[in-house]
């Protein structure tokens, strides 16, 4: 049986993960998120990078940098590697799993103040817009020279 890149990828969300890039540098954080081009969220991410020495000096440093949420373009990843397990003291929101204890709460349609009608019966106007002779003047006071400040009230005369 095979698994998807994304099945893998969503089984790792809320691990500590290891990041490495293209130009050596090393990221480890928690893995929050990912999208189809791979770029991937972390959380309370470091950056480790070797430091080369200056000409003359021989010891090689690592440099750390403390840098929280941080959005890697997925275009200069190398690998990724789990670094550690998820965080247990998470402070995020605990939603309950589907199918779980109910609450005192009960489902019913958001009627919108308008009237339920049974299946198979159309609301009059609907998609079509509003039903002949609704919302708007009648056709006569449509036509010029009807009342006015300059209409004397026959059509066609303006006095």
């Amino acid at each position: 049986m095979t698994i998807s890149k994304n099945n893998k990828m969503m089984a790792h969300l809320n691990f500590r993960m290891k990041v490495i890039l293209q130009d050596g540098r090393n990221f480890v954080g928690y893995f929050k998120a990912f999208d189809k081009h791979m770029n991937i969220l972390l959380a309370e991410c470091e950056e480790h990078r070797t430091v080369k020495p200056k000409p003359g000096k021989k010891a090689d440093g690592e440099e750390r940098r403390i840098l929280g949420l941080v959005l890697l373009r997925g275009e200069h990843i190398v690998s990724m590697t789990v670094d550690g397990p998820p965080n247990r003291d998470d402070e995020s929101v605990k939603l309950p799993k589907a199918g779980g204890i109910p609450g005192p709460g009960q489902a019913k349609p958001a009627g919108r103040g308008m009237p339920v009608m049974p299946p198979g019966m159309a609301p009059p106007g609907g998609l079509a817009g509003p039903v002949r002779g609704v919302g708007g003047p009648g056709m006569g006071m449509m036509q010029p020279g009807f009342g006015g400040p300059m209409g004397g009230g026959m059509p066609g005369r303006p006095f």
